[in-house]
This record gives structure tokens, C-alpha cells and sequence, in this order.
């Protein structure tokens, strides 16, 4: 990702960029959700790299009519490969001493990341960059890595053809910018608006255009033909024009969005172009901003950015809590912030700064010039110890624990794949534990999803699968719960990996958010019987036995109430089947709004929807307003509709529930649960992963939702 330049004119403005960039990165992946866009800090990378790798190869080219590859892909080897294989080698390390089955589970990335290929590896096994869930890969990084090291093995022939066949630096500039254009389209083109865009994101043809943006700057404006501005007027308009470029990165960065159509639709790409009109300005030996950008801090941060971008990632991967209901953790992002610093500088310190000056060569000339009786001693003074230590150590292990790990199962297998039959655990009548987790989602231990990808409410896919249906088909028997009393009952099993979670004893069940506020508006409504769909409970099925109530809400009637969920409703179906008799459950593990048209379809087509549809879905990634309004309009005017916000620790939470809020507003039949509100800073509501309910959110959420439908009713 980011790197040093090795040209002799020192351009201290890049590291100051190089600075800004990173910090954005690692704002955007801290537990914060305060800047949506600091994933644009990787284009910005992109674009940087693409101008001083050509700013190097057409420079060496115009005094040695030679690109000299060799040496090329030599000093990037020199450049990347140290530090990555040391932190590849302490995190394998670190997980080898804590988490030994996770560490067997991340073989695949391992691997793919010494390869370079750790994108394309994400793409085949559709690991989603935005839609990461349970312990996310401390790997999962490498991909703009991958993207790099590709443009930098296949870029120099490319140039060696341009240069051949477009000498000139106008016609050769407009081949590079065609060959962007290109990839921007096809992002454009491969993008589908309401879906998880990991594969645009990833891939090397939809990212190759920041790279190809940086080239083409390169070979219009080589920073060794610049020379100062005499004109103060002239110096002034040129500031002027970077701080406008720098002021629109920082505003994309605060308001583009990860699953907005913007940013994979031409915003990239405007981003691309705006960060090179801002190197153009930074390179300039008379450039003020250049000068802004480049206090110490900054060129503190900037010179080790490219360690500071390895660690920060497996730092905050293995450190950070899932549950987030308590609000942002700032101690512990300080602690993230401080060790990752540590960690680069040590970085920098001991293994990329010797090598980079050249203690590999020594070592490697020494080792060829002598005699082994006479040399050795010399070269291994010519290598700093502890960075040759470090290097070889990191290489040896971390190519052991690739070939040793690749047998291994592939991360984000649940439970469900495995053939296993989980099983929820109904709602006590009283006297048992409250430490179950009531989830119908993944198992939310470390060694069940070792890489970002799995979703909240599965550690396979993000979306619901041929097969993943609960429902028990005409002759077939239909999935059991547990009782408390051990007797079993049919209907009610959630489907997922069984998870363990920790909460209090004392059970709160209503809800209610600090103050007493309620989560929940009223639309009118009325009841129609409801009946059996995909993954549903038919009335009166599975009714959860015992004298108590899971809540203080009185038992109404469910008949003509239809719930569509994912795995979260589903932990949260016994509670509502013991509250309200004859409500219909429809939930699926890892189901989407982007797929939940076809379960709306599905029930009307069986006469089995009610005039109350309940809508729980947001879970498992982010939609379009356009998509929440199609299902909306299938469903008509003539039902009460209640959508459920979500809490989940992950980027899109807040877009979804900005989403549901708005959409909302806009039908009269439609109101909302604010389940957010409601579980803020009720940690113990839910289980290790964050997402998915314990038993005393479970009631809660169901209280919410029996509250609700009786207001609907009385309207």
C-alpha cells in the first residue's frame, strides 16, 4: 500500500498525504463509524503509487532507454515483502498461543496474501470487504496489496509496450487514460445498486484506474522537469487549486458511503482524478501546501505508513469487542492507536529502514565476493542483526504456517453447512439460566469465522441458499426446540451454529429506552389468519410451555400477523409465539431486504400473509430505498406495515436505519420499532458477536414488538 519514493528529490508534501490517508483508513475500520468514507484513504494510495512507480520507470527510461525490470521488481520485493512477512509471522504467532483453531482456519488467506493474490482469493470464496462478521481475518487487508503488487508485476511491461508504441508523452498519457476509463466503466458496469459492491471493490480490473490515473499524471508532469514558480500570483492559484482537491477529498470522505451508487458510479474515479490534480500540487518544488503538509507529525506518520497500514488492521481485528451496545470504546481505541504506532515504528525501525538502505545487497555481495571462512562475519555485520533475524524468522514461519494451515476449513463455514441441526432453547417457565444466546445466527466463538465475510446472522453466505430453509416440506419432519422441561415441540428451530453468550440474570422486558421513552409509533392495522411460508411457523406451532410470561406484556392474539426476518427474528420467535398465539414467524438465516420480495411473493401466492406484516431486516448488510419501497408497494396500502431498525456493529447500521427512518415517513400504513434506541447500552442483550440476542433481549425485542401491534390495533 503506501510506500517511499527512491527518487533522489525528496517530496516531504506525498508523506503528508501518505499521513492523511492512513489516518482515514484506520478511522473508517475503528469502532467508531465516524468518517463512512475513509475507505476512499485506499484510492487515494492507488494514485500515489501509480505516479512515483511511473515517475521512476519513465524517468529510467528517458537516461537509459531501459526500464530495467529486473531491478524494478527486485527493489519492490525489497521494499514490501519484509514487513509483510513479520507481521504475517507475529500474528500467526499471536494466534498460535491464543486462538489455534482460528489460525487453522485462516490457511487460505495466508496463503493468498504471500502470493499476492489475497483479492481475487476474496472475490472466488465471496469474502465481502463491507459485510464482514464474526472474528474478522487480521489478513483481511491484504487484498490492496494484491491489487498493488499485480500493477506493479504487470505495469512495467505494459509501459515498455505504450512507450514503444506512443513515444510522445501527449499520445502515451491518452493510452493511459483510455486504459482507465476503462476499468472505471467496468466498475460502473459490474456495480448492481442494493448489493454487497466487494467485487468491484476488489477487483484489479475495477481498481485499476486510481493506478492508471497516478501513470498518466506521471508522464505528463515527471517531478524532475519541475521548476519554481517566480510569479506569486502563480504560486497562490496553484495552492489554491491543491487545497480545493484536498478540501473535496475530505468531503467525500465524510459523506460518500460504502453502498452508495456514487462511489462505484463515477466517484472513485472523480477521486482518482481529484487526488492527482492534488500530487500535481504537492511535487511542486514552490507548492506552500506542500510545505503545510509536511510538519513532523505528518512526515512522521507518512515516512511508516506503510507498516502503520499492515498493523493497524490485525490490531484492531484482535482487540476489539463485538458488542458494541455500550457505545464506542475509547480506551481501547486509544490503546489500537498507540500499539499500531509501536508496532510500525518497530517495524521501521529494525527491518524496513536497513533493508532499504541497502543491507541485503551488502549482505548478498559479501556473501558472493569472499570466501564463506572470511566473509561471514563481515556480512552479518553488513545486515543489521536484529533485522536479519527478523526477516528470516518471519519467513520461514510464516511459509510454515501457509502450507501447514491450507488444509484447513475454509473461514466462515457454519454449523448449517456442516450438516449439524442447531437448536434455539424456548423461553423458560422459570428456574433456568438466562446465559443462553436465543439466536438463530452463527456461532460467535472466534474459531467459528476466521475472515471477514459471513454475516451477522450466518458464517457462510450473506444471503439465504437453496437448502437453508427451516421449513418442513410435505412429509418430512419438521425441526424441534427444546423445552425446557426436555420434551421437544415442532417448528420453532432457528437455523445457524448454536452460540454462547453471557447477560445478567434478572431479565428487563420492556425495553424501554433511558427515560422512558418508547421505541414505538402506531399506524392502523387489522388481523387476517396467517399461514406457513419458508421458514415459518404455522399458528399454534411450537407454542413455548410454562405458567410465566417472557414478558410483563400481556398475551394477545397473533392470527393475522406476519413477521420477516433473518436470524435474529428467529431467537426471537419462541418469545413471540408464548406472547402472541398464532403469529406467523418467518425468518432465515442470513437473509436480505434484497431478497425479501421473494418471501413476500412467496407467502401472498399461498394466501398466507396477514393484514400486520412486521419487517426485520438489515441485519446482514445495507439497501436501497428504491428496494424497501418495491416491497412496501407489493404489499399495499390496505396493511399495517412496522419496520424494525437494526443494531449491529458494522458500517452499514446507521445507513440502514437512516434508510427504514425515511422510507417510513413516506407511507402513512407504515411505522417503526426503534430497536436501536431501545438496546442502547443494554449489553446485556446480546451475545458475544454483537448482533445476535440473548434471553433477556430476546424478550425485550419481543415485548417491543407485542407493544407495537397492540398499539397498531388500537388505532
Amino acid at each position: 500500500m503506501p510506500e517511499q519514493s527512491n527518487k533522489k528529490r525528496y517530496m516531504p508534501g506525498l508523506d503528508g498525504l501518505r499521513a492523511l490517508s492512513v489516518i482515514a483508513v484506520i478511522v473508517y475500520h475503528l469502532p467508531m463509524n465516524v468518517l463512512p468514507g475513509g475507505f476512499l484513504g485506499v484510492g487515494v494510495f492507488f494514485v500515489l503509487s501509480g505516479y512515483l512507480i511511473t515517475d521512476q520507470l519513465v524517468a529510467k527510461w528517458k537516461a537509459e532507454r531501459t526500464l530495467d525490470l529486473r531491478g524494478f521488481w527486485l527493489r519492490r520485493a525489497r521494499r514490501l515483502l519484509p514487513a509483510m512477512l513479520l507481521l504475517v509471522a507475529v500474528v500467526s504467532a499471536w494466534l498460535a498461543a491464543t486462538d489455534a483453531s482460528r489460525l487453522h482456519s485462516l490457511g487460505g488467506d495466508i496463503g493468498a496474501a504471500l502470493a499476492y493474490i489475497h483479492n481475487w482469493w476474496l472475490i472466488y470464496h465471496n469474502v465481502s470487504y463491507f459485510e464482514s462478521f464474526g472474528p474478522p481475518s487480521p489478513f483481511g487487508h491484504f487484498w490492496s496489496l494484491a491489487v498493488e503488487e499485480q500493477f506493479y508485476v504487470l505495469w512495467p511491461l505494459l509501459l515498455a509496450l505504450g512507450l514503444t508504441i506512443a513515444p510522445k508523452r501527449g499520445p502515451l498519457a491518452l493510452l493511459i487514460m483510455g486504459g482507465a476509463a476503462a476499468s472505471a466503466m467496468a466498475m460502473a458496469y459490474l456495480y448492481a445498486p442494493g448489493t454487497d459492491p466487494s467485487r468491484v471493490y476488489y477487483g484489479t480490473d475495477t481498481r485499476a484506474f486510481g493506478l492508471l490515473i497516478g501513470a498518466a499524471l506521471a508522464v505528463v508532469v515527471p517531478s524532475a522537469s519541475l521548476k519554481p514558480i517566480e510569479s506569486g500570483r502563480g504560486r497562490f492559484l496553484m495552492d489554491g487549486i491543491g487545497a480545493t482537491a484536498l478540501i473535496a477529498i475530505a468531503l467525500m470522505a465524510l459523506f460518500t458511503h460504502e453502498y452508495g451508487s456514487f462511489a462505484y458510479r463515477g466517484g472513485l474515479a472523480l477521486l482518482s482524478v481529484v487526488t492527482a490534480i492534488l500530487i500535481a500540487v504537492l511535487i511542486h518544488p514552490s507548492s506552500r501546501l506542500a510545505q503545510v503538509l509536511s510538519i513532523k507529525p505528518l512526515r512522521w506518520i507518512g515516512v511508516r505508513s506503510y507498516g502503520i497500514y499492515l498493523w493497524h488492521y490485525p490490531v484492531i481485528a484482535l482487540t476489539s469487542e463485538a458488542n458494541t451496545a455500550g457505545g464506542a470504546d475509547y480506551p481501547r481505541i486509544a490503546f489500537q492507536l498507540w500499539l499500531t504506532l509501536l508496532l510500525a515504528a518497530l517495524s521501521w525501525n529494525f527491518v524496513e529502514r536497513p533493508i532499504i538502505g541497502g543491507a541485503l545487497g551488502r549482505l548478498f555481495r559479501r556473501l558472493t565476493s569472499r570466501p564463506a571462512s572470511s566473509g561471514g562475519s563481515a556480512a552479518w555485520r553488513a545486515l543489521h542483526p536484529r533485522a536479519f533475524a527478523l526477516l528470516s524468522v518471519s519467513a520461514i514461519f510464516a511459509l510454515c504456517i501457509s502450507c501447514g494451515s491450507g488444509s484447513g476449513e475454509r473461514p466462515g463455514a457454519s454449523a448449517e453447512a456442516a450438516g449439524t441441526t442447531p437448536v434455539v432453547q424456548a423461553p423458560s417457565a422459570g428456574g433456568n439460566s438466562d446465559l443462553e444466546l436465543v439466536s438463530g445466527g452463527a456461532d460467535s466463538s472466534p474459531s467459528a469465522s476466521g475472515k471477514p465475510g459471513a454475516s451477522p446472522s450466518s458464517t457462510s453466505e450473506p444471503e439465504a441458499t437453496p437448502g437453508a430453509s427451516q421449513a418442513a416440506k410435505p412429509g418430512e419432519k419438521e425441526p424441534t426446540v427444546k423445552q425446557p422441561d426436555g420434551s421437544e415441540s415442532n417448528g420453532s428451530q432457528s437455523n445457524g451454529a448454536n452460540s454462547n453468550g453471557t447477560n445478567s440474570n434478572g431479565t428487563n422486558s420492556n425495553g424501554a429506552n433511558p427515560g422512558g421513552a418508547s421505541p414505538t409509533g402506531s399506524k392502523p392495522g387489522g388481523t387476517q389468519p396467517g399461514a406457513s411460508g419458508s421458514n415459518a411457523t404455522k399458528p399454534n406451532e411450537a407454542q413455548p410451555d410454562g405458567t410465566n410470561s417472557a414478558s410483563a406484556t400481556p398475551q394477545a392474539d397473533g392470527k393475522g400477523v406476519t413477521v420477516i426476518g433473518d436470524s435474529v427474528i428467529l431467537g426471537v420467535k419462541p418469545y413471540l409465539e408464548k406472547l402472541l398465539p398464532g403469529i406467523l414467524v418467518d425468518g432465515e438465516v442470513g437473509r436480505q431486504m434484497n431478497k425479501a420480495m421473494e418471501t413476500v411473493e412467496a407467502l401472498e401466492s399461498g394466501g398466507d400473509i396477514g393484514k400486520v406484516v412486521v419487517i426485520e431486516l438489515g441485519t446482514n448488510g445495507s439497501f436501497t430505498e428504491k428496494k424497501l419501497k418495491e416491497i412496501l408497494d407489493e404489499l399495499g396500502d390496505d396493511r399495517s406495515i412496522i419496520l424494525i431498525n437494526t443494531r449491529v456493529p458494522r458500517q452499514w447500521q446507521d445507513p440502514v436505519n437512516k434508510t427504514l427512518k425515511e422510507v417510513a415517513a413516506d407511507y402513512e400504513n407504515v411505522s417503526m420499532i426503534d430497536w436501536y434506541r431501545a438496546s442502547a447500552g443494554k449489553e446485556e442483550y446480546f451475545g458475544k458477536d454483537g448482533v445476535h440476542l440473548t434471553r433477556t433481549g430476546a424478550e425485550a425485542y419481543a415485548d417491543l414488538v407485542a407493544k407495537e401491534l397492540a398499539s397498531v390495533r388500537e388505532a
